[in-house]
């Protein structure tokens, strides 16, 4: 029972020092790039019992809008996965956007996690700009986190990516700077190859957002064709322990090999139809054209019918004469 109790305040001591230490780090970055924070005052923290709130004293106005975001994300998730984070979350909002970063993977990311501390880290500037979203970004990261939880095995950057981005209403967590960058790479066949992003994605930023609209499109076309349930069960089959590989096979049928073609394959039917129907565009105008003329005659015609059979287009002219006498 003393070991017990002796262990039980050791792990307390040992999180609140951790705690301690990452406010002091943030405080020390702040101290040495004070041009970097917007107030230049430390970050404040507010705490609830699942959750520990680390933001600028710029933000502490709004701070009730981040605990919302992040319960609404949690519920949200809980009602997908069936998940519940396992340890006490810290949420960091940086208010600067040069702050952030000094601290993210890649210049177009606005938000990340650090699945071994439990953190999310937003750029709150970016979040706030359509079309991201202050709840939804927060719900991204922490499907991150959640993965990290509960799955027993690391699964590959893409698929857990891929996951993140379905779970999230399809919102990334990186600026996009062009659109169609997916439809682009099909239609030219410069696609990237899954397993080369299961360790990491490019660091070009045009690669690195097609990795990202990859990973998003292999998961919605699992989705779309063999139903969330699937995918939901692949998850669970990995929380309990099986491989990748086998709970693949188990739950498809397939490979990730056979899987990627066929969702290669519906992209690139997809770009076919688009092609098609812009180089023949003037034709399915002549003939929707055409169509409206036929139409209009059949009208004309059909009116026509229902005019008496002595019906003259003197007629017209006749009452107007009788009334101007």
């Amino acid at each position: 029972m003393g070991n017990v109790m002796q262990c039980s305040i050791h792990s307390t001591t040992v999180t609140r020092l951790c705690r301690r230490f990452f406010i002091i780090n943030l405080c020390f970055l702040v101290w040495i790039y004070p041009g970097l924070s917007d107030d230049r005052l430390p970050f404040e923290v507010f705490e609830t019992p699942y959750l520990i709130l680390f933001y600028p004293s710029s933000l502490k106005d709004i701070k009730s809008e981040f605990v919302a975001a992040y319960d609404s994300a949690e519920s949200n998730l809980n009602t997908i996965f069936k998940w519940r984070p396992r340890h006490k979350i810290q949420l960091v909002v940086i208010n600067n956007r040069q702050t952030f970063l000094q601290m993210a993977e890649h210049p177009l990311t606005v938000a990340f996690a650090e699945m071994k501390h439990h953190r999310i880290v937003i750029d709150y500037q970016q979040v706030v700009t359509r079309p991201f979203c202050l709840e939804t970004t927060v719900q991204h990261e922490l499907c991150h986190i959640l993965m990290d939880h509960y799955l027993k095995i690391p699964i590959p950057r893409w698929l857990n990516e891929g996951i993140a981005q379905w779970a999230s209403e399809g919102i990334a967590e990186i600026i996009r700077l062009e659109a169609n960058t997916l439809q682009k790479a099909a239609f030219s066949g410069n696609l990237i190859p899954l397993y080369k992003l299961d360790a990491s994605f490019p660091m070009d930023s045009s690669q690195f957002i097609l990795a990202y609209e990859q990973s998003k499109s292999f998961i919605v076309y699992l989705v779309n064709t063999y139903t969330k349930y699937a995918l939901l069960e692949l998850l669970d089959q990995i929380e309990q322990g099986q491989s990748l590989h086998e709970a693949v096979l188990s739950i498809y049928g397939k490979s990730w090999r056979e899987l990627e073609r066929e969702w290669i394959a519906s992209q690139t039917q997809y770009m076919a139809w688009m092609v098609y129907i812009s180089n023949n565009m003037y034709t399915f105008i002549f003939i929707g054209m055409a169509f409206l003329c036929i139409f209009g005659f059949i009208r004309i015609k059909l009116k026509k019918r229902d005019y008496p059979d002595d019906w003259d287009d003197d007629d017209w002219v006749q009452p107007l004469e009788l009334e101007e006498q």
